[in-house]
């Protein structure tokens, strides 16, 4: 399998393509919106929050995982655990595409807006909801830029790891953070902005006791940084021997982390900015549209001189972000499909196919999105406790020990144990408090499968997931060809017979 010697150039192709991973829509689509909803200040001390004891042991886990096995998700888990525990691979795996199916299209939001830039539809006085509205409301055109959006992806991860994904993040990280720079100083210097400066940063205390909040950070967190979507599992797959796992992990998270409080630091302020009143301002980020920074951001950039070729400039950054978070999601299911013997130009083009149907009906409906984004999002700290099993399984010292500080440039320490070990706790407090809130507000529809933010719809779906992998167990492990020799090779000097 000669696909598997595919690597990363260098270590910096590596960091950019791994913050192109983690910096896309999720920083500057999502972000606002979910800061928006919950409380701005409050939010963002949860965020930061998840970051350091989430985000980052994870990443650090997935790396360990990936590297380690030279496997996708499947294999990995298989080689890591045991045969039993392959399914555990295919549903962090199927978690991570049933967001692509979905993130395609925003991409192809991003694009459609790239166009209405440089076509001069985004001008001073257009009406920037009506456009939005007619745009998102129309199937033909939500479809077609999906479809060019599976189209660019596709052809990118076609090409390989440095001829494609390394050369590709090099252009897209850096003119992606100049563009949000700019946006935000322009964005702060407009009058009443500083309200929206306030509302993101000055914290309400009380509102830290509300479960949602915490429970939309922790899934933000884990959305935007791209932990236990198995993306960075992907990528590690690649690394080098000897390269760093503890700073890579911190240096992903600070740089995601500052890209979504940039993208924060635009379009809140315009919101507040451009709508009539404080109060307006107010209901427009509690709404939760979807469209929230599409909407105020094309009322921005035509204040600005110039405002079409920044808007422009814009659009096609937020494209060239989505892409890079795109590319490693298409790549998780290319990297499975290529270890069980397929070559990487037939696997992407199977990946490529089914992410573009599977993403329709998303690009139907509005609401049948936000009700993946919901499900899958929250899912993904599913994917978090399954990580943290298998470090568990492995045992969580020796995983820290003889492969973590094996090659970091710092020393990681039993705070990562901690971390790892709480993983479980964290989430029972977090998701059972806003379940029980769910049922003490809504005791008639909380648990409505059909309800789109219910905790009925999610626990269903992964539960039909679960048992279409579990079903599929001893299929999958046969499925991927060939062992890891690195991972046996620790097993062996750690006196652990094989098949353990």
């Amino acid at each position: 399998m000669a696909e598997k010697r595919e690597q990363w150039g260098s270590r910096l192709g590596f960091i950019l393509a791994s913050l192109g991973m983690a910096v896309g829509t999720g920083n500057i689509w999502r972000f606002p919106r979910v800061a928006g909803t919950n409380d701005g200040g409050a939010f963002l001390i949860a965020y930061l929050v998840a970051n350091l004891i989430w985000a980052v042991p994870l990443l650090m886990m997935e790396m360990v995982m990936g590297k380690t096995t030279r496997f996708g998700t499947v294999g990995a888990f298989r080689d890591f655990i045991d045969r039993k525990s392959t399914w555990l691979g295919a549903w962090v795996g199927f978690t991570c595409l049933a967001i692509m199916f979905y993130y395609a299209v925003i991409m192809g939001w991003a694009l459609r807006y790239f166009v209405y830039a440089v076509s001069g539809v985004i001008k001073a006085g257009v009406d920037s909801e009506a456009l939005w509205n007619g745009f998102i409301g129309n199937p033909s055109q939500t479809i077609l830029f999906h479809f060019i959006a599976i189209l660019i992806g596709g052809f990118i991860v076609y090409r390989g790891v440095q001829g494609g994904l390394e050369k590709a993040n090099k252009i897209m990280i850096p003119s992606l953070f100049i563009c949000l720079l700019i946006a935000a100083i322009w964005a702060i210097a407009k009058p009443n902005a500083i309200l929206g400066l306030d509302y993101l940063f000055v914290p309400k205390w009380a509102s830290l006791g509300k479960a949602d909040v915490w429970l939309n950070a922790f899934t933000q967190s884990a959305w935007s940084t791209g932990a236990g979507w198995a993306l960075i599992a992907t990528y590690a797959v690649y690394m080098k021997e000897n390269e760093d796992i503890g700073v890579n992990s911190f240096m992903i998270v600070l740089g995601d982390a500052s890209a979504a409080i940039l993208a924060g630091m635009c379009v809140l302020p315009t919101v507040f900015a451009l709508s009539a009143t404080p109060d307006a301002a107010m209901e427009a980020l509690k709404a939760g549209n979807t469209g929230l920074t599409f909407i105020y951001l094309a009322k921005l950039f035509p204040t600005m001189p110039g405002g079409q070729l920044v808007a422009a400039i814009f659009f096609l950054a937020l494209t060239l972000a989505a892409l890079s978070s795109l590319l490693p999601m298409i790549e998780v299911g290319v990297r499975n499909f290529m270890d069980a013997g397929f070559d990487r130009k037939k696997a992407t083009i199977i990946i490529s196919i089914g992410g573009f149907l599977l993403g329709v009906p998303s690009a139907y409906s509005v609401e049948f999105l936000n009700n993946q984004d919901m499900v899958w999002g929250v899912g993904l700290l599913i994917s978090g406790l399954i990580y943290a099993y298998a470090a568990y399984k492995y045992g969580i010292d020796r995983t820290r020990n003889e492969i973590i500080n094996k090659t970091s440039d710092i020393y990681v320490g039993k705070w990562w144990n901690y971390c790892i070990g709480l993983f479980p706790v964290m989430f029972a407090i977090i998701f059972g408090w806003w379940v029980w809130q769910s049922y003490t507000w809504y005791p008639d529809t909380w648990w409505n499968p059909l309800e789109t933010y219910s905790p009925g719809t999610m626990v269903v779906q992964w539960v039909v997931s679960a048992v279409i992998w579990i079903i599929l167990n001893n299929w999958l492990a046969s499925w991927i060809k060939g062992s890891s020799p690195q991972l046996e090779a620790l097993n062996v000097g750690a006196g652990i017979k094989e098949g353990k």
